[in-house]
Order: C-alpha cells, then structure tokens, then sequence
C-alpha cells in the first residue's frame, strides 16, 4: 500500500514538473540566434479570483492551522492568500485575506505580507516593488463538515521546485483545536 502511494505521488510529481516546467532555463529565440514567428489570434483572458468573506470560526481554523504548521521563508517577504493554487493566473493575482483576519495573525510567530503586494513572474513569487524573491502561503476553507470540524487546503509557493501543498482536516475537542487527518500531500 505505502510503495503504491509513494509511486503515485512520484509520478504526480514528475508530470507537475513537467507542466510547470522546472526553471529558467528556456532560452528565447534571440538568445539561440533563430527567428520564430508565430502569431497568437486566441484572445488572453485574464481570470482574477473574487474576494473571500471569512466567519469567525473560520478565522480561528485558519489561525489553528497556521500556528502549528512550519513555515520557512529563508529570509525572503512570505504573502498570505485564501485564493486556493488551482485559481492562479499566470500572474498569480491573488486575492489578499480579509481585514477579519488581522487580529488573528497578528499573534502569529511570523508576519505575512498582503498577497496583492506579490506577484507571479515566470512560475516565482517576486514582490511588485522590488522584485525580490517571496513565498506565497495559501490557505483555504474548502468544507465545514459540522460546526466542530472543517477541512482546509494548505500550501507554499516560492517557485516551481520550491513548493508544497496538502489538505489538512481539524476538528475542536472541549475547546481546543486538533488535526484529524492530513492528506494530499504533494511537494516540488
């Protein structure tokens, strides 16, 4: 069963590679010296994700999964969103956490940036100012299955070898919050 489930995930994990792609090192038709000439008549459609409204319990799911998680950002600006990693645009656009948050993340050990101030260059984080290097943070509450327990995706993304993502379910016991079950684990 286990050999099974890591054949899987490595299999996931090369045909994500393979269409994310795996760097910078594509070279443009100046760089080799050869003339392409292709002209794109499909309109862009450029998807921009709606704002996400948050309850009260969901802020405290979120705070719970966010303060027991390990979130490394090697010194680069981390970015916070609830705009789930199957919704980006090639410029991730993404939508920043709603101002009920603030309160909660405050307490938190780690200090995120708005996601609006980043975006998505050539498959990286970069901050729209300086361009510098970030992590993006998404966290989503995806169902409330009752009113103790819900489950949320949760995941980073620095670049496309440098991210990770899985589905955690929590649930609340005599007032305290605990992870039931945590599944869908990926990582590039």
């Amino acid at each position: 069963m286990f050999k099974m489930s890591a054949f899987t995930s490595f299999v996931f994990l090369i045909v994500a590679c393979v269409l994310v792609g795996c760097g910078d090192d594509v070279m443009t038709p100046q760089e080799s010296g050869s003339e392409v000439s292709t002209v794109n008549t499909e309109p862009t459609i450029k998807v921009v994700p709606e704002p996400v409204q948050l309850s009260e319990r969901d802020c405290e799911a979120i705070f719970f999964v966010l303060s027991t998680e390990t979130i490394s950002n090697g010194g680069q600006p981390l970015y916070l969103t609830p705009t789930g990693r199957e919704q980006w645009n090639q410029q991730g656009d993404w939508v920043s956490m709603p101002a009920l948050l603030s309160p909660w993340l405050a307490r938190l050990a780690v200090e995120f940036n708005p996601a609006a101030d980043a975006k998505l260059d050539q498959g990286y984080v970069r901050d729209k100012e300086s361009g510098a290097r970030g992590t993006m943070v998404w966290i989503v509450v995806k169902e409330w299955s009752s009113a103790e327990e819900v489950t949320l995706d949760f995941g980073l993304w620095g670049g496309p070898l440098d991210a990770s993502g899985k589905t955690i379910t929590c649930f609340k016991k005599n007032g305290r919050w605990e992870v039931k079950e945590i599944t869908n684990v990926w990582l590039s």
